[in-house]
């Protein structure tokens, strides 16, 4: 925490950080979690997220709760989507894995490296959409937040999170098509 406080000026601000750090910790940590499913590289991704809120407080000191937790989710998620991309470079570890493999096993070693590449894909697809959307997409599908959170966190209405979840996979569809 003291680190993080280093970034900040004022004392109010840091109590304000204090409470924001408190207040989002587990959520981050889960989101992360659910990215990198290792514990100290969710703990790094959380880690980094709040450095780069620290450095950057004064730009959000005002927001909301809501608009806060929402940036703190995003700054997360963004960072562990960042360190999964790295890790998804074959390294040494994963070719002892898949050398583990027996040759009946090829089909199912094809399907995971498959199963990866459409990973990748889609998640650099996604950030090539309009931010309203991906940020719709990722609170549904990578947060799973039901449409109701999404309008509270997002101060918008049901039926606006529907038609940005429509058109969001619509375009990510055709985005995808049109990279084969």
């Amino acid at each position: 925490m003291i680190i993080y406080l280093a970034f900040v000026d004022s004392e109010a601000d840091k109590v304000l950080f204090e409470r924001i750090y408190k207040r989002n910790y587990k959520k981050m940590y889960c989101v992360a979690k659910k990215i990198l499913h290792g514990h100290e590289q969710s703990e790094d991704a959380v880690h980094e997220a709040f450095l780069r809120l620290a450095k950057r407080f004064e730009r959000y000191a005002g927001l909301s709760e809501e608009k806060m937790e929402a940036l703190c989710v995003t700054i997360t998620k963004n960072r562990a989507i960042d360190m999964w991309r790295k890790e998804q470079h074959l390294a040494e570890t994963d070719m002892d894995t898949l050398r583990l493999y027996q040759p009946d096993d090829r089909s199912r070693i094809e399907q995971v490296v498959e199963q990866r590449e459409l990973s990748r894909q889609v998640i650099e697809v996604l950030e090539t959409l309009p931010e309203v959307l991906r940020v719709t997409l990722e609170l549904k599908y990578y947060q799973e937040y039901s449409n109701r959170e999404i309008a509270w966190l997002l101060q918008i209405s049901p039926k606006t999170v529907e038609v940005r979840l429509y058109r969001g996979r619509k375009k990510l569809e055709e985005l995808l098509w049109s990279e084969e």
